[in-house]
């Protein structure tokens, strides 16, 4: 996993250290502990632009075959996503259809900055 990791990206990176990177709509995180970081960074910072955002966690195991089923599934999630006119109003019945159909259980959160 760190061979392959490598070629992605060059470091390991913080959430926290993000801000310059724009805005985002949807973060996903694949780990409990990193959506509850997430969550609570996102609630401490100042929130000058009001703009909503919706967290995910979808759990995935650090292994190669997790990692490339977790990958389908973080896209299925986005594509329903991206269907709709307005994920906040919709967001409850993708995750719902989503857990459904995969058998998966999803945290997810809207939080603003």
């Amino acid at each position: 996993m760190l061979k392959r990791n490598s070629t992605v990206k060059i470091a390991p990176q913080r959430w926290q250290d993000n801000a310059a990177d724009g805005s985002f709509d949807v973060v996903f995180t694949f780990e409990e502990k990193v959506f509850d970081m997430v969550i609570e960074d996102l609630h401490n910072r100042n929130h000058i632009h009001m703009k909503s955002v919706l967290v995910i966690n979808l759990e995935v195991k650090d292994n190669h075959e997790e990692a490339a089923i977790g990958a389908r599934l973080t896209l299925d999630l986005c594509q329903e996503i991206e269907a709709t006119d307005s994920w906040e109003e919709t967001i409850d019945d993708i995750v719902g259809g989503f857990e459904k159909q995969h058998r998966r259980k999803l945290l997810y959160g809207i939080s603003f900055y």
